[in-house]
């Protein structure tokens, strides 16, 4: 249950920030995609070898939850930091 919540607020975080970003470029439909899908990469990849983890016993699914953790962590610290920087930008 922490790997989804901790993965899908990852997710949230950084689509609804970069979402902000996008919306007042002429191409928002491509430019939300092309910024997202890098900085979505390290979460993706700490949900998928979690939970890979978790169903087969390893002991490194500690590891990958610490991951989410910190990327959640510092994330959204930056979001909340430079999202009225963004949203007031002409």
């Amino acid at each position: 249950m922490p790997i989804a919540l901790l993965g899908t607020w990852a997710l949230v975080v950084n689509g609804t920030f970069f979402a902000a970003i996008s919306l007042r470029t002429r191409s928002r439909e491509i430019m939300l995609p092309l910024l997202l899908f890098p900085f979505s990469i390290p979460a993706l990849l700490g949900m998928v070898n979690a939970t890979t983890a978790v169903l087969t016993g390893e002991q490194s699914a500690k590891f990958w939850v610490a991951l989410l953790l910190a990327y959640d962590v510092v994330f959204t610290t930056a979001c909340l930091l430079f999202f009225e920087l963004v949203l007031e930008a002409e």
